[in-house]
């Protein structure tokens, strides 16, 4: 870079070989953490910190100012990274756990004595950067990272007008395809729409596909039988949606026991973001939402291998290599988002990436920043899948067997993970491994409770009145 500063753009805080100045936490104990933190990285560039562990250079200048107090799993990770000798990394790990749980403890202490001071200058190094503007800022390359860290610069790729131009064959989800004309259903019947959702927001296909239901709710034990038959099905604000109701199209619910309407033709995959129904093509050629009633549906993307949906939208990843888009609101406009990983999940309010060797699971901060190379920041430690919803993040171990709560940093075990998790509104659910029991963990009392079985399959969603 010009200008007279480092490589990593972080003044002498980012150069091998030069103290950063004085740690400026908030307490004495986030300043003893941060020069720990100092003293475990000296000679390490915020660059190679960045590249190495997949959190950018802003949150690590912050880590090591005492700034921000950098997650115990992160923590110790970096001390087995840097300590090459048995006995020393094991007293590094003690001190490390030492002086991260007193600056916890200070920092609780702290916020309950009142409001913060005001921050840096947002020009200031390692400082967190200033709230977006109505003026979108200047495009410049960028470093996003969901598994490997890559240099990129790619915005909304395609107009209509262009896209219809494009060949059909293109591996580029945002590449390709016609619009579907619409219309009555196929059977010339007026056209119909997903009912809203009320009651408990669970569901369940009872063995073998024989009956869909829904759960009554706390207390009641008892299940409602909304249909007769069905394959997999989806819930969310836009209603609920099964496969294998008559055959292998998709059908809305209506509302009322018994009540389906075909919707849509057989698809590989299926999503919901907010009130929209997303379809991938039985070859996974193309991307298409539903309309809203009968059987339409208009084209908006190209080829994808899977779809993900929730609160900030949907998001698809590339078959060819895995990298992730976010659906831009318009039919063929798709935003990069990262690179592959091995699974995403998707709360209510962010997406989530395990890295395609299962070390670590990061956040997509977008668009919480406009900082090209603050993308993605570390959020936990080594998973085996990932579980989300309005209730938060949840995962597997990587064994597999145990479930665990993302909080405070950190995961938290609460039981079995069982055949399939299901994430409500505030609550979890979980079929067991014989697919004889749905359980359901209540995290106000972190208690497990039989509420039917046995089932197929589980979709939960959150009602209207909240779960």
């Amino acid at each position: 870079m010009t200008g007279g500063t480092t490589d990593d753009g972080a003044g002498s805080a980012g150069r091998a070989g030069r103290r950063q100045g004085a740690p400026r936490g908030r307490t004495e104990q986030a300043n003893a953490l941060a020069s720990f933190v100092l003293e475990v990285t000296d000679g390490v560039t915020l660059r190679e910190l960045a590249e190495r562990y997949h959190v950018g250079k802003t949150m690590w200048g912050e880590y090591r100012s005492g700034q921000k107090l950098v997650p115990l799993d992160l923590l110790e990770r970096l001390v087995a990274d840097r300590t090459p000798d048995e006995a020393t990394r094991v007293s590094r790990t003690r001190t490390a756990r030492r002086l991260h749980a007193a600056a916890v403890d200070a920092a609780a202490v702290d916020a309950a004595a009142g409001p913060p001071e005001p921050a840096p200058e947002p020009s200031a190094p390692g400082t967190v950067p200033s709230p977006p503007t109505d003026t979108p800022p200047p495009r410049r390359r960028h470093r996003l990272a969901v598994g490997l860290t890559v240099t990129a610069a790619v915005a909304v790729v395609a107009l209509l007008l262009l896209v219809a131009l494009l060949p059909s064959g293109s591996e580029d989800i945002s590449a390709g395809g016609k619009l579907p004309s619409g219309g009555a259903s196929q059977d010339g019947s007026p056209p119909v729409r997903a009912a809203p959702l009320t009651g408990t927001g669970v569901f369940a296909i009872g063995p073998d596909g024989d009956g869909v239901l829904q759960w009554d709710g706390p207390g009641a034990g008892d299940w409602t039988r909304i249909g007769d038959t069905a394959k997999r099905l989806w819930a969310g604000p836009a209603g609920l949606f099964a496969t294998g109701v008559r055959g292998d199209g998709l059908f809305a619910y209506g509302g009322s026991p018994g009540r389906w309407h075909q919707v849509g033709e057989p698809g590989a995959d299926f999503a919901i973001s907010g009130t929209r129904v997303y379809r991938l093509a039985p070859d996974r050629g193309s991307v298409h939402v539903w309309d809203g009633r009968g059987t339409s549906w208009t084209w908006v993307g190209g080829p994808a291998s899977r779809l993900y949906g929730g609160g900030p939208g949907l998001f698809a990843t590339n078959p060819k290599d895995g990298r992730i888009f976010k659906y831009a609101g318009r039919p063929g406009e798709w935003e990069f988002v990262g690179t592959a990983g091995a699974d995403f999940a998707l709360t209510d309010r962010h997406l989530y990436g395990l890295t395609p060797d299962r070390a670590m699971v990061t956040r997509w901060l977008a668009p919480e920043t406009r900082d090209a190379d603050e993308k993605w920041t570390w959020a936990a430690g080594p998973a085996g899948a990932l579980f989300a919803g309005a209730a938060g993040l949840f995962s597997t171990d990587p064994t597999g067997t145990r479930l665990r709560h993302y909080a405070k940093n950190a995961w938290h075990d609460i039981g079995p993970a069982g055949a399939e998790v299901r994430v409500a509104g505030r609550e979890v659910f979980v079929l067991t491994d014989d697919r004889t029991s749905v359980r359901r963990w209540d995290p106000r009392t972190d208690t497990w409770t039989r509420v039917g079985g046995p089932a197929g399959t589980l979709a939960v969603t959150v009602p209207r009145a909240g779960l």
